[in-house]
């Protein structure tokens, strides 16, 4: 719909800069009848919802408005002026680029509908921000405590108790990331909370509307860090994502056990009062996904976690002799690494046996691997459908973008109902 908007925008300024240049005229009152008429007919189709309200088309709709009242000026003043080639070909081109920064959004982040969940249940959603009290946040330039941003989805209407998962989002990701999947999980019955992780997020907005945006140091150090395969910085690359690690798992920590004294309360408020904290999953893409892992290692009262595409960090307990030594431990809990292609056949033919999520699933007790054929790092998040040309540019396979969000949705919910509400053996196949 953008790149429609942009063509049409276009052709009618082309049309005036021709009709301008054939008759030597500005047309002064024509443009501003027809700026006039481009605002309402964008109003009709506005409310019409073939253009739906959002943010991709806050920039044109205040582009039309400014036009259309400057034309509503033009029309009362009644005052032609001396016409000039030159300037309605720079008054051209100038209008060019105003449209174009306008339609930016709406071509970037095209309209889309989001895949219709599978399951019985109309979801809900609310959204917390929980400061904790006992620890700084490391990013905050006046030693302020750690706050988190948290957003639930949730099945509004039922009074029974279901099960509770807990999303970590990778390195400047979003809490929203995975809509899709929060969407699909919480039809079928699951309490599902996302985090915000703070400064490590592309953007956080808390609950009184602050917007926080991306620790420019982190975002620097994670492109670096994926960038780089020189042995020699490895030492380095471990003290960093150990840092990570840290901040990651004790963000995941606190709200966890946040979640869990409100479900706790007599008069718990929903969505707590529908949390079964007896059946409690984790769930993370990328760096989210290898906090989550640890989690699942440290805690008790975690039944079951889903790595998508994410390198299992919390597995290195140590660097020495110029590499990492990985936990032997058995991973303890039933565990799901979902895999980009790229990423698994990297993985195999760089470390083999002794990449940590192949030893970590080769010594657990329960353990599944799953590789999507084709896709990306960022096929495990919904940026495909909401940004093509944003993921295109940030990392996806050739697979199609609905196909491995919906395939992914189906495998991580089946794997849920296994382990949290014990449907059975998952058949999860090793390809897709």
């Amino acid at each position: 719909m953008g790149i429609l908007a942009l063509f049409l925008m276009v052709a009618v300024e082309l049309f005036l800069l021709v009709w301008s240049v054939g008759t030597s005229d500005d047309h002064r009152q024509e443009r501003a009848v027809i700026r006039i008429c481009i605002l309402v007919l964008f109003g009709l189709l506005l409310a019409s919802g073939v253009y739906r309200v959002s943010f991709r088309y806050l920039l044109l709709l205040v582009l039309l408005v400014v036009q259309a009242l400057y034309g509503v000026l033009s029309l009362v003043k009644g005052k032609e002026t001396p016409y000039s080639t030159c300037k309605a070909i720079l008054h051209f081109i100038r209008n060019l680029a105003i449209i174009m920064l306008a339609i930016f959004p709406a071509i970037v982040f095209p309209q889309y509908e989001n895949p219709t969940p599978s399951g019985s249940h109309t979801v809900a959603t609310k959204k917390y921000t929980w400061v904790d009290t006992h620890r700084q946040d490391v990013y905050a330039k006046n030693g302020e405590n750690r706050e988190l941003t948290v957003e639930f989805w949730y099945p509004e209407h039922t009074d029974e108790k279901h099960p509770l998962v807990v999303f970590s989002h990778g390195a400047f990701g979003f809490s929203g990331s995975n809509h899709s999947t929060f969407m699909e999980l919480a039809s079928h019955g699951y309490v599902v909370a996302s985090i915000g992780h703070t400064h490590q997020a592309f953007f956080t907005l808390d609950t009184n509307g602050k917007l926080t945006t991306a620790y420019p140091d982190f975002i620097a150090k994670a492109t670096n860090i994926n960038a780089d395969d020189d042995p020699n910085h490895a030492q380095d690359s471990y003290t960093t994502t150990r840092q990570w690690m840290k901040l990651r798992t004790e963000d995941e920590h606190f709200v966890l056990d946040t979640i869990l004294a409100e479900s706790r309360k007599t008069e718990a408020q929903i969505p707590f009062s529908r949390i079964d904290t007896e059946k409690i999953g984790l769930m993370g893409h990328s760096l989210g996904g290898s906090s989550s892992a640890q989690v699942g290692r440290e805690r008790k009262d975690i039944d079951a976690v889903i790595v998508l595409d994410g390198t299992m960090l919390g597995e290195e307990v140590a660097f020495e002799d110029n590499s990492v030594v990985l936990n032997e431990k058995p991973y303890p809990i039933p565990l799901l690494n979902m895999y980009a292609q790229d990423h698994y056949i990297n993985a195999k033919a760089l470390i083999g046996d002794a990449y940590a999520n192949f030893t970590a699933t080769k010594n657990a007790k329960i353990a599944y691997e799953t590789v999507i054929r084709d896709s990306g790092h960022l096929n495990f998040t919904d940026l495909p459908i909401f940004s093509p040309l944003l993921a295109k540019i940030l990392g996806v396979g050739k697979v199609n973008a609905w196909y491995c969000i919906e395939t992914m949705n189906a495998i991580v919910l089946e794997f849920f109902d296994s382990f949290l509400r014990g449907t059975g053996e998952p058949t999860i196949a090793e390809e897709y």
